[in-house]
């Protein structure tokens, strides 16, 4: 089943039920990354996933602290912008 095929699906969910979906997809994701994340047992779902993302570490990139990418980005743009006018 493609993405395009399986969002409207998704669109239809409850809100827990979405909240369920981004933990399972969390949990496999990490599994795939090769991370173990401890099961928490929570009848609330959100409570449970963000107790699940306090005990992971995240780097967090951007490419305001990076001046090549910040270059590279501001060129993109002005090279989008003559585009657009042209």
């Amino acid at each position: 089943m493609s993405i395009n095929e399986l969002l409207p699906t998704v669109n239809q969910l409850s809100h827990q039920d979405k909240l369920r979906l981004i933990h399972f997809l969390l949990l496999a994701v990490a599994e795939e990354e090769g991370y173990n994340l401890e099961s928490i047992r929570e009848d609330d779902p959100a409570n449970a996933l963000i107790q699940q993302l306090v005990s992971t570490e995240a780097v967090v990139w951007s490419p305001q602290t990076d001046s090549a990418s910040l270059q590279a980005l501001s060129d993109l743009l002005v090279a989008a912008k003559e585009a657009s006018n042209a």
